[in-house]
C-alpha cells in the first residue's frame, strides 16, 4: 500500500533503522477503508496456572469483509510497565495485526512490540550505567553490566547507537571504565585487632 508523505509524517516511526506505524495511522486507514465495526473476544485471561499468558480474538469489519487476528501477551513479551495490563496489550495486538489485514499494509504497528519502550518515553538516568537497553540481545539489561560483561559492544553502541542517548550514556560508560584501572586503587591494609 502506499502512504502518503503527509500519513508518514503522522503515523510512521523510525525505530532502530525499521519503520513501524502507529496504531491511529492504522484506525485512520480503517475508517478510509469504510470501518464498521471492531470487536475483541477474550480467548485466554491471563493466570498463574498458564504462566500469565494472555489471549484475545479481533475481528474488523470494513466495506472490503471480516478480518480476524488474534494478539498474546505475557511477562515476557512486554516490557515491565506493560506487565499488570497483559489482556489490553493482547487485545491491542490483535486489533492492529486485524487493521493490517483490513487495510493491506505489511508494517508491525508499534504498540505490538512491547518489549520496547517507545522513543518518548525513553529517559537517561542519572548514572549511564543504570541505562536498561530496550533492543538488541542485551535487551532489558543495564548498560554497566552489558560494559563488564561485553565492552565491545558497548563500543559499538557508542559509535553506531540511532538514539542519541543510548550513544552518549555509552560513551559516558567507556570513559568511566578507562578512568578506573585496577591500579589505580590505592593499597588498603587491613590491621586485626589484637587477640584477647
Amino acid at each position: 500500500m502506499e502512504l502518503s508523505k503527509e500519513f508518514r509524517e503522522r503515523f510512521i516511526k523510525t525505530l532502530q533503522g525499521r519503520d513501524y506505524v502507529l496504531y491511529g495511522g492504522l484506525l485512520e486507514l480503517a475508517r478510509q477503508r469504510g470501518l464498521k465495526r471492531i470487536n475483541t473476544k477474550v480467548i485466554q485471561i491471563p493466570s498463574m496456572d498458564n504462566g500469565m499468558y494472555g489471549v484475545v480474538e479481533a475481528e474488523v469489519e470494513t466495506e472490503d469483509g471480516v478480518f480476524k487476528e488474534v494478539g498474546d501477551a505475557s511477562p515476557e513479551s512486554v516490557n515491565r510497565a506493560i506487565q499488570p495490563h497483559l489482556l489490553r496489550m493482547a487485545a491491542t495486538r490483535a486489533k492492529a495485526r486485524a487493521m493490517r489485514d483490513a487495510v493491506g499494509i505489511d508494517m508491525v504497528a508499534l504498540e505490538e512490540l512491547g518489549d520496547t519502550i517507545l522513543p518518548d518515553e525513553t529517559s537517561v538516568p542519572d548514572n549511564p550505567e543504570d541505562l536498561i537497553l530496550t533492543f538488541g540481545k542485551y535487551i532489558r539489561k543495564p548498560l554497566g553490566q552489558v560494559a563488564r560483561q561485553d565492552p565491545g559492544y558497548v563500543a559499538w553502541l557508542a559509535e553506531n547507537a540511532r538514539d542519541e542517548g543510548v550513544k552518549q550514556a555509552a560513551r559516558s560508560v567507556l570513559e568511566q571504565q578507562a578512568a578506573v584501572e585496577p591500579g589505580d586503587f590505592p593499597q588498603v591494609s587491613i590491621e586485626r585487632p589484637p587477640a584477647h
